[in-house]
């Protein structure tokens, strides 16, 4: 009678960029740039056309091309993050097709994980508003005032699923967090839906409908 053997899944989890992969936070972003702006300086703009190049980066690189003044650009930043957190958090959204996605994964038996830039308060609120929350089985925010630390926040992930790093990928949109996250042992993979760009090496993903494909993997 055959044998049937069954090789075992290269991977038992993938953690996710919460803030670029998972989330789209396009609208978010022109909301908060544009209220911080009027309300700071009395001036409306439009901020969609530095949307695409600036919604990812800090607050400061997009108000330095809108707010000449040093002092209003300051007081505008502090708006920023505040109206980011607060009432900008309406305007969040998932990106499309991200929920069959992760639902495809977790039917792999493959447990999803997320990173913050953000603190724990705002990431939870932005997993429990947007519906995120109910397929992560753990989320790694920064701790306030700690600087981004992708590997530190992976590691956080993988220590509380039990799971090593070689059993383990991370989707990013960052060259540098993705070259972290493979120094830590993870498989880096870049998410091209949300502007990754994959170093020598590494997977890119054109939709998130593939990760089912990633999810279901086996090792070669």
């Amino acid at each position: 009678m055959p044998v049937i053997s069954h090789r075992p899944r290269r991977f038992r989890a993938i953690l996710f960029d919460l803030d670029h992969v998972l989330l789209a936070r396009e609208a978010a972003w022109r909301y908060a740039v544009e209220e911080a702006v009027i309300s700071v300086t009395g001036r409306r703009i439009d901020a969609r056309p530095l949307s695409a190049e600036y919604h990812l980066r800090p607050w400061r690189h997009a108000l330095s091309v809108l707010v000449t003044d040093p002092a209003e650009a300051a007081r505008c930043e502090a708006l920023c993050t505040e109206m980011f957190r607060r009432s900008a958090m309406k305007k969040l959204l998932v990106h499309e097709g991200m929920g069959m996605a992760l639902d495809a994964v977790r039917a792999e038996r493959v447990e999803v994980g997320a990173v913050s830039r953000e603190p724990h308060t705002v990431a939870l609120r932005q997993v429990q508003s947007t519906g995120l929350d109910r397929f992560l089985a753990v989320l790694a925010a920064t701790p306030e005032g700690e600087p981004w630390d992708v590997a530190a926040r992976a590691d956080q992930c993988l220590a509380f699923l039990e799971i090593e790093p070689a059993r383990a990928a991370y989707v990013g949109a960052d060259r540098y967090d993705l070259a972290e996250a493979e120094r830590l042992g993870l498989a880096a993979v870049a998410a091209g839906w949300a502007g990754g760009e994959a170093a020598a090496g590494h997977r890119v993903l054109g939709r998130p409908a593939e990760l089912a494909a990633l999810a279901a993997e086996a090792k070669s």
